[in-house]
């Protein structure tokens, strides 16, 4: 199915996000200030789980023992930072979540596979951590991509000792990679998307889609799979990968976001009403 020009704009937006560093961290957060008038919201503890200053995540305030909510944020598996939280620490706080939010190694420095693997050791040292606590991994974009991965491929969570039912269910906005196999168009636009893909996956495209990684033996949590309504790919890709997930006998609901771009669907997502973000906070409460 071919990737509509949309979604490679969309693409050459990602690729624009400048690289990630602690100082513009600080920055963003100094410019999110003064834009809204309040102070940003700072992480109370940073833990790390490897050598690499990408392989760390960050953890807001904790509410006890209820569920964990992870974020894996996106840029096109080459950009973006754990401090892209939106208002996520805020939705957190109003749903009795503790929310972390985890780096990666990045493309093209790594592939995908260890940009899943770094997902991954985060969630274990994680529930290392805070033990006995459900925790739900959240994504968006390459992130969607990233947390899909895991929650789906055995070989992820079994290399840090646990599986994929260990999480308690995963949430994904706007991913339009499940399938990175899918054909694309041949506009220019198209091809650069094409090498955006190509950066993060090589020839490990269909090892890398979650979609095609699905197994009828393996206990899968629940997916909650919201794309924007009209990006034909994610949509495709959204609905191709609750197929999958169904055929194995797992659960997978699939939302359609009428009015959100695919930068304010993430953007907007911890804000106190919005419908993703509500419908995620029912999926969490069961």
């Amino acid at each position: 199915m071919p990737v509509s020009r949309r979604a490679a704009l969309m693409g050459l937006t990602l690729a624009a996000l400048p690289l990630s560093t602690p100082a513009l961290a600080q920055r963003r957060l100094r410019r999110r200030e003064t834009q809204t008038g309040r102070s940003a919201v700072v992480p109370a503890h940073t833990w790390t789980f490897g050598t690499d200053p990408l392989q760390a995540y960050d953890v807001y305030a904790d509410h006890g023992s209820g569920p964990i909510l992870m974020f894996v944020h996106g840029g096109g598996w080459s950009r973006g930072e754990r401090a892209m939280v939106s208002e996520l620490p805020a939705y957190a706080q109003r749903h009795a979540l503790t929310l972390a939010s985890t780096s990666y190694r990045l493309a093209p420095a790594v592939s995908a596979r260890e940009s899943a693997m770094d997902v991954a050791a985060a969630v274990a040292d994680l529930k290392r951590r805070l033990p006995g606590r459900p925790l739900y991994l959240l994504g968006h974009s390459a992130g969607a991509h990233l947390a899909a991965l895991v929650g789906i491929d055995p070989d992820y969570l079994g290399a840090v000792g646990l599986k994929p039912s260990d999480l308690a269910g995963v949430i994904l906005l706007d991913g339009a990679g499940y399938d990175a196999t899918a054909s694309r168009g041949d506009g220019r636009l198209d091809q650069w998307l094409g090498q955006t893909y190509d950066q993060a996956f090589g020839d490990q495209a269909a090892a890398l889609s979650p979609t095609l990684r699905v197994r009828p033996d393996v206990a899968y949590p629940p997916f909650l799979i919201f794309h924007v309504a009209r990006r034909q790919d994610s949509a495709l890709q959204s609905r191709g990968l609750a197929d999958a997930l169904t055929r194995a006998g797992g659960r997978a609901d699939v939302v359609a976001a009428p009015d959100d771009s695919h930068m304010t669907i993430n953007r907007g997502f911890g804000v106190a009403g919005d419908p993703e973000g509500e419908r995620a906070a029912r999926f969490i409460s069961g």
